[in-house]
């Protein structure tokens, strides 16, 4: 835009307006501006701890956010529940190299390989940013909200003459022993955020913005969740090779049309992610992988894949990165079972952690099935995916529409 070479854009920093330590803060939009720049980003998210200690290596300092929506007062603009899982995913859905030279030091996550010269093992050589014990040496991470609030992607500003009251309000998940911090005998206090926010302050520019804003439309990312039950005898000698299925019917993206899938897989006893109280690998936000899954989706009556639906880790991996596009994986990232230690750097403990479920749907939804199978094994280690119970988050791109009127009044609507 031609305005962010003059004078006509200026940028601004928003305490919140209300903040509680470890809970939820709000940020109040000042309405005596104009219009904001949809490009909102939150800093120094981030949290002051007892003790030195690294984020959770896959959502880093991120994996604080547990909800966060943007209103116009009490309307809901756009939101994203349950945001950690969601965020592992979008994190690892990139290319390694961008992970590994920028990603990883925005979100403070350790994510990002290379290869070891001396070892020829691969492993994470950047320097981790943690959590310490005082603001002034404590790191934190910065969030562009367009990533995960999609409707900021679609508009091109905020006027507030039509969104006369617009607030973000975050929850916060500070709960000690939950893997925000890897290390979970360290205790922690959210950093108080601050958000950056860019503010047209030329009126005829924003008269000019205002009559050609009339419409816009995006992709909602909505959250929906089944549990895949423990299996009959827990891993004991009659679970080998035995059958699992999951059948489940969602209803949470009926009426709605549906455009991309995911599924993310967390174990249902975060405690089987710890090691004497320390996090394995990228812990509960991770995505399990089982022994010999297949997974067949019924949208409308008919199955969306062919023959036995999507089977092999290849090919889950292949469903996601056909879907979504690049994603950091390492040797193992998604199977089960074997041992890739003399290849990846603690490569025991980062087994089998980025095995998500994508797909294009693509159609109106009346019905939607989800048919999982996984086959047991005979498996007395204290973590056992494969029988396991597992809950499945799953997240969906919804259409939404926004239209205003010339008066200012707006409707949003499913399309």
């Amino acid at each position: 835009m031609t305005f962010y070479s003059d004078a006509n854009v200026s940028t601004k920093y928003l305490d919140p307006t209300i903040y509680t330590e470890n809970a939820r803060c709000t940020f109040q939009l000042d309405q005596s501006e104009s219009a904001y720049l949809p490009n909102l980003r939150l800093l120094f998210l981030g949290a002051v701890s007892s003790a030195p200690g690294e984020y959770n290596g896959l959502v880093g300092a991120l994996s604080l956010i547990r909800n966060i929506s943007l209103l116009d007062g009490k309307t809901v603009l756009c939101s994203l529940n349950e945001a950690q899982f969601y965020q592992g995913f979008v994190n690892q859905n990139k290319a390694n190299e961008r992970n590994q030279s920028v990603g990883s030091f925005q979100d403070c996550s350790k994510l990002g390989h290379t290869v070891n010269g001396a070892t020829n093992v691969i492993q994470r050589i950047q320097t981790n940013l943690g959590a310490n014990t005082a603001i002034n040496t404590t790191n934190s991470a910065t969030l562009d909200l367009r990533h995960i609030l999609p409707m900021l992607n679609s508009v091109s500003h905020l006027p507030t003459a039509v969104f006369e009251n617009l607030n973000i309000q975050i929850e916060f998940d500070a709960t000690q022993g939950n893997q925000v911090i890897s290390d979970t005998a360290i205790t922690f206090n959210t950093l108080r955020p601050v958000l950056a926010c860019d503010v047209i302050d030329n009126p005829v520019v924003v008269d000019k913005l205002n009559a050609q804003l009339t419409s816009a439309s995006w992709l909602e990312v909505e959250h929906d969740f089944f549990v895949i039950p423990q299996s009959v005898n827990n891993g004991g000698v009659n679970d080998q090779l035995l059958l699992q299925p999951t059948n489940v019917q969602l209803n949470g993206f009926n009426n709605k049309y549906l455009e991309r899938l995911v599924l993310v897989k967390e174990i249902a006893n975060p405690a089987l992610e710890l090691a004497g109280g320390v996090t394995q690998g990228f812990g509960k936000f991770s995505s399990q992988c089982c022994f010999r899954q297949k997974v067949q989706l019924r949208i409308n009556g008919s199955n969306l894949f062919p023959r036995n639906g999507i089977v092999g880790n290849n090919e889950r991996l292949a469903h996601v990165v056909d879907t979504f596009g690049d994603c950091a994986n390492y040797i193992g990232s998604n199977q089960y079972g074997t041992d890739p230690a003399t290849v990846v750097f603690n490569g025991r403990q980062f087994l089998g952690q980025l095995d998500y479920i994508g797909a294009y749907v693509g159609q109106q939804i009346s019905n939607l099935q989800i048919n999982y199978e996984r086959t047991g094994l005979q498996d007395a280690t204290a973590k056992r995916p494969t029988t396991d119970a597992l809950n499945v988050h799953v997240y969906g791109e919804t259409r939404k529409a926004i239209k205003i009127g010339p008066n200012g009044q707006y409707r949003i609507t499913y399309l």
